[in-house]
């Protein structure tokens, strides 16, 4: 997939998404909503967050490193896109079953950015790695 792919793409699911998302809120009662309904809400919402914040991702990436490469960039902002939409759906879900509180929102995204952090030590580490290599050393 191209970057411009990945642009494109973000940008139009983002847009259907969000449509989407704007059309189960006016149209299903929560009262009268079943399983299909509340699957419908979580779903449409994680993707149309996940899909916003990896397009909006990238395009901040692109103005604060634009040296990095545009696979790392597009790679980093799916990601961080899609721990978001998990987190705030996660958040949605505990406060929909009266169970959310603020510890318990400090100990969920505690978790989330300990998540990200642990993928962004073993990124660097890899890039690292693969400067320091031999360019002709084959790894076993």
């Amino acid at each position: 997939m191209t970057v411009r792919v990945f642009l494109w793409g973000s940008f139009l699911a983002s847009l259907v998404f969000w449509g989407i998302w704007f059309l189960v809120v006016a149209w299903i009662d929560p009262a009268e909503a079943e399983v299909i309904g509340f699957t419908m809400f979580f779903m449409t919402f994680f993707l149309a967050v996940a899909s916003t914040i990896s397009f909006l991702g990238y395009g901040i990436r692109r103005l604060i490193s634009p040296a990095q490469l545009a696979a790392y960039r597009v790679r980093t902002s799916l990601r961080q896109g899609v721990w978001l939409g998990l987190l705030i759906n996660l958040l949605l879900m505990l406060q929909l079953q009266r169970l959310l509180r603020w510890w318990v929102t400090l100990i969920v995204v505690i978790l989330f950015l300990s998540l990200e952090l642990l993928f962004l030590t073993y990124d660097k580490s890899t890039s690292r790695h693969q400067r320091t290599s031999p360019e002709g050393s084959s790894r076993a």
